[in-house]
This record gives structure tokens, C-alpha cells and sequence, in this order.
């Protein structure tokens, strides 16, 4: 697995997966690993490398630090090839989030983003799609509910790549079911469908500690399997 940021001795590992990226059903080659630890104050840390190389596409490498109340603290990312490549950092505050990004070519670039308040983060990675679990509010009590969402741009061209971006997916929760992927069998594993701000439906299975074990798009016959998962014992903050 490669990572932006070694573990630091303060770091303590708590969970590991893999997640196998599949098109109708066939795998893509393109394969996802993530870590995620705990530091002795009860911050969280979740790396992850999406591997595209096998297919010549490009990788994202990700490192994401979430504060111990829940909300997000920073957010380092690499996309790109080894000749093409785009890097940035955000910076998190309750309403409003820092940019700083580089891509090939072209200067480093500052931006700051309003953001309406309880955001959540989306940067791409599977582990990352853990925002319907974490997001959706217990006051919605079963309907339909509008989160509002931060989310990098991958596909934005040239000196835009990686921008920041603000938009409200709507998510509906279903009824707990049993759930079985590679990885293993999860009884009674939360159910979400994601309606994103620009119509594209998605729905998620996620495990009791909020791990994403599947995530489909399925219009577009794309599907996301958790086919590793190691769990470990996490420490208490002092």
C-alpha cells in the first residue's frame, strides 16, 4: 500500500481492507487498499491508495484525519499518472474549507470554500463513502434528507483539477439487512440509497463500525466489493 504520510508513534491501527473495483459484475483491475488508525487523543486517520496501474489509469492516494468529535480536520490527496499529477490539501473549518492544489503545468493555487455547517466529505476513495452513515441525522427519522457535501473535482481540466466543490446529495435510509461480500457475512448491515446533486443514484451497505462493504452505481453497472477486512482492537484517548 503506498501512503502520503507514515504512521507516527502516536498512531495506533484499528481496521484494514481492500475493496475490488468492478464494471457488470467483471473486476476492473484497478483495486482499492485503506488503513485506518487512531491517535492517543482519539483522532482518527484513514489512508488510502486507489491502485489503477495495471489498467494505465490514474491512482489517487489519499490521507484523511478526522478529529475526535467526528468532524474532519485535513485532507491530503495524489491523482494522476507518473507523468501527469495534481496534489492538494483542504483544510477544514466548521463552515469553510482551505484549499491549497498543483497540478502539472501550471502554478499552486489557494482557494476557500463556504460551506453550509454539519458538511460532510467525499474525496472519491470507497472508505471515503462512509458520508451516509455519518451524516444522515436522527431528527430525519426515516425520510429522505438533503446533507450537504465537500468534494475534491478529479475530472476538472488543467489548473481547476482538484478543486474544491460544494453540493447536497439527498439520502434515504433502508432497513437493516444481512449482507455478504468477499470479505465476509455482516448480519444487519445499515442500508443507504445516495441521490447526488447531479441525479446519478448510488445506494451503500456499511457494517456496524460504518465501513462501506459494498457501494453500486446502478445505472451504470459499477459496483465496489469489500474483499478484505481486518479489524483490530482500538485503544481509549487518555
Amino acid at each position: 500500500m503506498r501512503i502520503l504520510q507514515e504512521m507516527s508513534p502516536d498512531e495506533t491501527i484499528v481496521s484494514q481492507g481492500r475493496y475490488e473495483y468492478q464494471q457488470d459484475g467483471a473486476p476492473t483491475g484497478q483495486l482499492e487498499t485503506w488503513q485506518i488508525s487512531q491517535r492517543s487523543d482519539g483522532a482518527e486517520i484513514v489512508r488510502a491508495d486507489v491502485d489503477a496501474r495495471s489498467i494505465g489509469r490514474a491512482s489517487l492516494l489519499t490521507h484523511f484525519v478526522r478529529l475526535p468529535d467526528g468532524r474532519p480536520e485535513v485532507l491530503r490527496m495524489r491523482f494522476g499518472t507518473d507523468t501527469e499529477r495534481a496534489a492538494a490539501e483542504y483544510q477544514f473549518e466548521p463552515d469553510m474549507v482551505q484549499v491549497a492544489r498543483q497540478s502539472t503545468g501550471y502554478p499552486r493555487r489557494y482557494d476557500k470554500l463556504d460551506m453550509a455547517s454539519n458538511y460532510q466529505v467525499d474525496y472519491h476513495a470507497v472508505i471515503a463513502h462512509d458520508y451516509p452513515w455519518r451524516g444522515y441525522p436522527e431528527h430525519a427519522q426515516g425520510q429522505s434528507w438533503a446533507i450537504p457535501i465537500f468534494s475534491p473535482d478529479l475530472w476538472a481540466e488543467g489548473e481547476d483539477q482538484l478543486i474544491g466543490r460544494s453540493l447536497r446529495f439527498t439520502i434515504g435510509p433502508g432497513e437493516p439487512t444481512d449482507w455478504e461480500t468477499p470479505a465476509g457475512f455482516f448480519a444487519g448491515a445499515r442500508h443507504f440509497k445516495i441521490t447526488m446533486d447531479d441525479g446519478t443514484e448510488a445506494a451503500g451497505w456499511y457494517d456496524m463500525a460504518g465501513i462501506p462493504i459494498e457501494w453500486v452505481y446502478p445505472t451504470k453497472g459499477l459496483s465496489f466489493k469489500l474483499i478484505g477486512y481486518k479489524q483490530y482492537q482500538a485503544t481509549a484517548p487518555d
